[in-house]
């Protein structure tokens, strides 16, 4: 078998345009489906069926945790293993992580459709939007397998030197979903469940285009019965190689369980204090939703970003080569802050622009719904630029499997960071001006800028260690050319 020797020869630019490039439009295509999907909802259901999609995402967010933590450790184990030139070890990896995706799906459909109801009043659900939610979850819950292999799978593919094909499979899940969506929701005249319903069958194309790839002989790995077992050293090494994208999704999941509980009571107390003729509770869920949509619409290139820069990063460590390492992430971080500074301009000078697809000129409370919705916006991406450096930070000591740094750099800003502050602000906004809700807003700003300070400073530090390794390669081999004009 061959092995994507590119990686270690191939100059940086080119690599992470070939990477990345492709990962960034999937992740695009993808961040703008899921938009669309929510204002097709919104259209469709109102402010009520935008929060009974955000009520159920902490749910939907666990499944990814799990298909994402055993995805991007495979993933890395996979890179590693072919930057050492170790075909067999790299489809052992594979084999135990499809494996370790049949296991889990089984497990959560069959503890979702008993425990569905109680999960979602945790999360957060109203009495208002409880049936809604659990009309779209109860049909989402069964495509979870088939989530995992058309997302996590798909990262092998990458992983493989194969950016495009993997593209390709993004691609095909977010129009199917897109053009189903449409299907059910405006010509069929289904329930919010025609979404859930959408969100499957897109998963499932995905999912069959992925197992073709595999059995068609068409990838440098095969799927091979004898590694399909549990394997304790495989899946400890998996679970600590995927910990950052577990961390990150499950910290995800309680803070939006914390923000989803904290924007009911205070979301009452704000329309009442503001005199509504509506529900504030479920309009400021709501409103979230729309926000983290748009938010995630934005930031979902620099996830590609990090992704196509993984693999790389990944198999020049397995290869011994931090010169190039050193010169992967580098570039990929003066792309992230260029780009995201632009893109924090054009939302900061219009966000109403967004807050209008959620919501109808004609419906009760317009104005206020939008006014709430432009403050809002504004508030959570005010630290843009600092998100994206904090993505591809965290991705970057990930790929080179250091997973308890990049572990901690997410846990400081999700849960020591973000989460008192969403708990205290609310609570210190509403005593002293009784609009307690505007501290969701305002904590993930303040977090951002925090946890952007703490990823710089073992970034700066990692850099040092870098350089010296240089140093010291170059002083007992002679340097190519390469090696000296990419640091």
């Amino acid at each position: 078998m061959n092995n994507p020797e590119f990686l270690e020869t191939r100059s940086i630019p080119r690599l992470i345009v070939q990477f990345s490039l492709p990962a960034i439009i999937a992740s695009l295509v993808s961040a703008t489906y899921n938009l669309v999907a929510r204002v097709f909802v919104a259209r469709r259901f109102g402010t009520d069926g935008v929060a009974a999609l955000t009520v159920s995402f902490p749910v939907i967010v666990i499944f990814l945790a799990v298909a994402m933590t055993i995805g991007t450790g495979a993933t890395i184990l996979i890179s590693m293993r072919l930057g050492e030139r170790n075909n067999d070890k790299a489809e052992e990896a594979l084999g135990q992580a499809l494996f370790l995706s049949c296991a889990t799906a089984a497990i959560f459909i069959l503890f979702g459709l008993l425990f569905l109801e109680p999960i979602l009043i945790f999360v957060g659900a109203t009495d208002n939007i409880l049936p809604l939610a659990k009309s779209y979850l109860s049909v989402v819950i069964w495509g979870v397998l088939l989530q995992h292999i058309a997302y996590g799978v798909n990262n092998f593919v990458r992983a493989e030197g194969k950016p495009r094909i993997a593209m390709v499979s993004m691609l095909i899940s977010a129009i199917v979903n897109g053009i189903l969506d449409y299907v059910f929701l405006f010509k069929l005249k289904t329930g919010i469940w025609g979404a859930g319903l959408a969100n499957v069958l897109a998963c499932g194309v995905a999912a069959g285009w992925i197992c073709y790839l595999y059995f068609s002989g068409r990838t440098i790995l095969r799927w091979r019965w004898k590694y399909f077992r549990f394997n304790w050293s495989l899946t400890r090494d998996i679970a600590l190689c995927g910990a950052v994208p577990f961390a990150t999704q499950a910290c995800s999941a309680i803070l939006q369980t914390t923000q989803n509980n904290l924007l009911g009571h205070y979301g009452r107390l704000y329309g009442e204090a503001m005199g509504y003729s509506f529900r504030g509770d479920d309009l400021a869920i709501g409103i979230m939703g729309t926000t983290v949509a748009v938010a995630m619409m934005f930031l979902m290139p620099f996830f590609g970003l990090g992704q196509g820069v993984q693999p790389i990063v990944g198999y020049n460590a397995g290869a011994r080569r931090p010169d190039r390492i050193l010169a992967t992430i580098k570039l990929a971080l003066k792309i992230a802050i260029v780009v995201s500074s632009v893109v924090w301009l054009f939302v900061i000078i219009h966000p109403e622009w967004f807050v209008d697809l959620f919501l109808k000129p004609t419906e009760a409370g317009y104005l206020e719904k939008q006014a709430l919705g432009i403050v809002a916006i504004r508030a959570i991406m005010f630290a843009f630029p600092l998100v994206a450096i904090n993505i591809l930070v965290s991705g970057y000591f990930q790929a080179q499997g250091r997973p308890i740094l990049a572990l901690m750099m997410t846990l400081l800003r999700q849960l020591i960071f973000l989460l008192p502050l969403l708990v205290f602000l609310t609570w210190f906004i509403e005593r002293h001006w009784g609009k307690g809700l505007n501290g969701c807003w305002y904590a993930f700003p303040i977090a951002d800028v925090l946890a952007c300070a703490v990823s710089c400073y073992f970034l700066f530090k990692d850099f040092a260690e870098k350089r010296r390794q240089i140093t010291e390669m170059t002083a007992t081999t002679s340097a190519t050319p390469e090696s000296v004009s990419t640091v």
